[in-house]
C-alpha cells in the first residue's frame, strides 16, 4: 500500500543547499493528490510510522531551506529513510528522497534512487521528471565532451518518456525541442516545437525556438514566414530582433532596418538590438547612420566589445584597415573568448592579402572548436562550416586546390545540414581548377543525394550551360521555376546561362523578370548588376553604365560594380581619369583582388602610364595565374615597353589558357584576334634576330 501524498507549507519560500539553488515548497511538494487510505489492515501501524516520519522529513526539509543548516538536511534524509523502512514499497517516498538528494548536490544518490524507482515502474513520471531535470541542468556543468554527450542523451531519454506519458504537457516538448537542437537532430526538434505551437499557437517561446532552429539550418525564409504569423503588436523586442536578423541574412536590409527601429521603439535601451540595427544599416550601405548608432553605444559604454567589433567591421568595409585593426584589438581585449572577433580578424587579414596569417588564425579557430567525439550542436556545426569554408576559399584563391577540397570535404562530416553546401563548394573548386567533367559528376551525385536542395540543382544547370548544353540547362531551371514562379534567384540563374551563351535578348528578359520580383533596393541592386553586364557584352555602353550607377546609388561601397564601371570606361579608352577613380575605390575596399588590379593596370596602360601599369598588371598575373585576359593585357604592355620577348610569352600563355578558363570574358573571337597579333609579333622577333646575324 502507498503512503498518503499531502501538501504542506504551501506558499512558503525557502533555500536548499547545494546545486539545486533556489526552490520553493511548491517545487518540493508532491505533484499529485495523496492516496486515500483504505480500512486499516494488520500493517496499519507501519503505515502510520511511515506517515509520521514523512511529515518530519518534510519539516526538516523546510527548516534546511529557511536556516541553511546542513544538520537539518541530514535529519530530513534520515526521516525519509525511516519512512521508507516503514513503507518499503512506496515509490513516492523514494522519488521524494531522490529529489532532496539532487537539491543538496548529492547527484549520484539522486540518480540511484530515481533509477531504482524506474526499475519497479518504468512509467513513473515523477522519477522521469527528476532525472530529466538532473541531466538537463547538468549539461552546462558536465566536464569533457563525452560527459556532456552522455548527459544530453539521458536528458533526451527521460524527456521523451515524459512526452509519451504526458502528451498534453507542452513544456516538455519545448525542452525536448531544445535538446534535439543541441544533439543536431533538426527534424525531431522541428516536430517538437510544432507540437507546442499546435497546442499553444500563441506561444512566443516556441515560435522563437523554432525560428532559431531555422536560423541554425540557414533557412531564413521559413523563419521569416513563421515570425510574420505573430501579430506585430504582440512581438517584444527580442522577437522583432529575430525577424530583423532573418531579413539581414536574406540581404533585405531595408526591411531589417524598419523592424529593428520598431524593436528599439519598444526597448530603446536594448544595446544588443541597437548593435544589430547598426549592422543592418551597414549591410544596406548606410554607413554614416551605422557609425552614429555605434558611437551612441560606445558613448554610453566605452568598453562595449561588441560595438568595437561592429565598428571594426564597418571600417573594413570602408577600406579603413588600420582603424579596423585597432577596434578589433580592442574588441579582442574586451571579449577574449569571442569566436566572432577572431573570425573578423581572419576577414581583415584575407582582405589585406595576408593569407598565411589568415590561415593560421582559422586553423586555431578550428582547433579551439573541435570536439573529441565529433558530435556538434547545430550552432557549433554551422560555425565550423563557416571556418572551413573560408579556409578552403583561401586555398582555392591561392590555386592550392587539393587543400581546398580537403577542407570542403571536412564540411561534409558535419551532417546533412551542412553537406549540401560542402558539395557546392567542391563543385566550384573543381570548376576553378578546370576539371569540368569531374565537377559535373560531383554535381550529379550531389543532386541525386539531396534532390530537394535548390542551390545544388541551380549549380548543376549552370555547369550544363557552361559546357554548351544551354537548352538543357534552361529546361532544368525552368522546371524549378514552374514550382516557384516568383523565385527571383532562378530567373537570375536563367539570365546568367543565357548571358554565357550570348543569347542576350533571352538573358535580358529573364533579368527583367527577376527585377519585377525584387521588392526592395537590396534585391534590385544585383539585378542591376546583371543587366549592366548584359548591356556591356552587347556594347550598349550607355545602358550598361546606367545600370552600374544604379547599383552604386544603392550601395556606394559595391566594389564589383565600381570595378566593372571603371574597367568598361578604361577598355574603351574614355574618361580615363574617372575610370581610375572607380577602380581605385574598388581596390580600397578589396586591396588584394587580382581582377581589380588588372583593371587599374589596364586603365594606366590606356593613359600611356606604363610605369604605373606594369606593377599592377604583373601583380594581377601573380594573384590570378592562368587568366587569359590578364595575360593579354600584360602582353600589350610589354610590347609597348619594348619587351617583346616577354610580350610573346604572355600572349602564348593567354592562348594556351583560354580554352579551359572559367571566365567568360575571353572568347574564341578574342583568341583569334590575339593569335593574329602574336603571329605578327613572332615575325617581328624573327626579323630582328635575322638582322642581328
Amino acid at each position: 500500500m502507498r503512503i498518503f501524498r499531502i501538501l504542506i507549507g504551501a506558499g512558503l519560500s525557502f533555500f536548499l543547499l547545494g546545486a539545486g539553488g533556489l526552490a520553493t515548497a511548491q517545487d518540493a511538494a508532491p505533484s499529485t493528490p495523496p492516496e486515500v487510505p483504505q480500512q486499516a489492515s494488520s500493517g496499519s501501524s507501519d503505515l502510520s510510522q511511515a506517515y509520521y516520519h514523512y511529515m518530519l522529513a518534510r519539516r526538516f526539509k523546510e527548516l534546511a531551506g529557511m536556516y541553511n543548516r546542513s544538520e537539518y538536511v541530514q535529519r530530513a534524509i534520515s526521516e525519509y529513510q525511516e519512512a521508507m523502512k516503514a513503507d518499503p514499497e512506496s515509490l513516492f517516498l523514494r522519488v521524494e528522497l531522490a529529489d532532496l538528494y539532487w537539491r543538496v548536490g548529492r547527484l549520484a544518490d539522486a540518480v540511484r534512487e530515481a533509477e531504482a524507482v524506474l526499475k519497479v515502474n518504468p512509467d513513473q513520471d515523477d522519477a522521469h521528471r527528476l532525472l530529466a531535470n538532473i541531466y538537463w541542468r547538468n549539461l552546462g556543468e558536465a566536464r569533457g565532451d563525452v560527459a556532456a554527450q552522455e548527459s544530453l542523451r539521458k536528458a533526451i531519454e527521460h524527456f521523451e518518456a515524459l512526452a509519451r506519458l504526458n502528451p498534453s504537457e507542452t513544456d516538455t516538448f519545448l525542452v525536448l525541442g531544445r535538446l534535439y537542437r543541441l544533439s543536431n537532430q533538426p527534424e525531431k526538434a522541428e516536430e517538437a516545437f510544432k507540437k507546442v505551437l499546435n497546442g499553444e499557437p500563441d506561444s512566443k517561446n516556441a515560435a522563437a525556438q523554432l525560428a532559431q532552429l531555422y536560423f541554425d539550418q540557414g533557412d531564413y525564409e521559413q523563419a521569416i514566414e513563421l515570425l510574420n504569423k505573430i501579430d506585430e503588436e504582440e512581438m517584444d523586442a527580442p522577437l522583432l530582433g529575430m525577424l530583423a536578423y532573418a531579413y539581414t541574412q536574406t540581404s533585405r536590409f531595408d526591411r531589417a532596418v524598419s523592424v529593428y527601429e520598431k524593436a528599439l521603439a519598444r526597448d530603446p535601451d536594448n544595446q544588443e538590438v541597437r548593435r544589430a540595427y547598426a549592422e543592418a544599416l551597414m549591410g544596406g550601405g548606410r554607413l554614416a547612420a551605422a557609425r552614429t548608432e555605434l558611437e551612441k553605444i560606445l558613448k554610453a559604454d566605452p568598453d562595449d566589445g561588441s560595438a568595437h567589433l561592429r565598428l571594426a567591421q564597418l571600417e573594413r568595409q570602408e577600406g579603413r584597415f588600420e582603424d579596423a585593426r585597432k577596434n578589433l584589438d580592442r574588441a579582442q581585449t574586451l571579449m577574449p573568448e569571442s569566436l566572432e572577433v577572431t573570425y573578423q580578424q581572419v576577414l581583415l587579414e584575407d582582405t589585406l592579402g595576408n593569407h598565411e596569417q589568415a590561415i593560421e588564425v582559422l586553423q586555431g579557430l578550428l582547433k579551439k572548436t573541435e570536439r573529441e567525439s565529433g558530435h556538434y550542436t547545430a550552432g557549433e556545426a554551422s560555425n565550423r562550416a563557416v571556418f572551413l569554408e573560408r579556409l578552403g576559399q583561401i586555398y582555392r584563391n591561392e590555386k592550392k586546390y587539393d587543400q581546398a577540397l580537403e577542407e570542403f570535404e571536412r564540411i561534409r562530416e558535419l551532417g546533412d545540414q551542412q553537406a549540401p553546401r560542402a558539395e557546392a563548394l567542391i563543385v566550384e573548386a573543381l570548376r576553378s581548377n578546370r576539371q569540368p567533367e569531374r565537377a559535373r559528376k560531383v554535381a550529379d551525385a550531389a543532386v541525386a543525394k539531396y534532390p530537394k536542395d535548390r542551390s545544388l540543382r541551380v549549380l548543376r544547370a549552370t555547369l550544363l550551360g557552361e559546357s554548351g548544353e544551354v537548352d538543357e540547362a534552361v529546361r532544368q531551371l525552368q522546371e524549378l521555376l514552374n514550382k516557384a514562379p516568383s523565385d527571383r534567384e532562378i530567373n537570375l540563374a536563367i539570365a546568367q546561362v543565357y548571358l554565357q551563351a550570348k543569347s542576350f535578348p533571352e538573358a535580358e528578359r529573364a533579368a527583367r523578370q527577376a527585377l519585377t520580383l525584387s521588392s526592395d533596393q537590396d534585391d534590385q541592386k544585383y539585378v542591376f548588376f546583371v543587366l549592366g553586364s548584359i548591356y556591356e557584352r552587347q556594347k550598349k555602353y550607355d545602358l550598361a553604365e546606367e545600370e552600374f550607377r544604379k547599383v552604386l546609388a544603392v550601395d556606394p561601397l559595391n566594389a564589383p560594380a565600381a570595378n566593372y564601371l571603371g574597367y568598361m570606361l578604361a577598355d574603351r579608352g574614355v574618361r580615363l581619369e574617372e575610370s581610375v577613380k572607380y577602380i581605385q575605390k574598388a581596390l580600397e575596399l578589396d586591396p588584394s583582388n587580382g581582377a581589380y588590379m588588372d583593371s587599374l593596370g589596364w586603365a594606366y596602360f590606356k593613359m600611356n602610364r606604363y610605369d604605373l601599369a606594369e606593377p599592377h598588371l604583373e601583380r594581377a598575373a601573380q594573384l590570378i595565374s592562368g587568366d587569359p585576359t590578364i595575360q593579354e593585357h600584360l602582353g600589350h604592355l610589354y610590347k609597348q615597353m619594348g619587351k617583346k620577348a616577354l610580350a610573346r610569352q604572355a600572349w602564348e600563355r593567354a592562348l594556351k589558357d583560354w580554352p579551359t578558363a572559367v571566365s567568360s570574358d575571353f572568347d574564341a573571337e578574342q583568341a583569334a584576334k590575339l593569335k593574329k597579333q602574336l603571329d605578327e609579333l613572332k615575325q617581328q622577333l624573327d626579323g630582328e634576330k635575322s638582322a642581328q646575324r
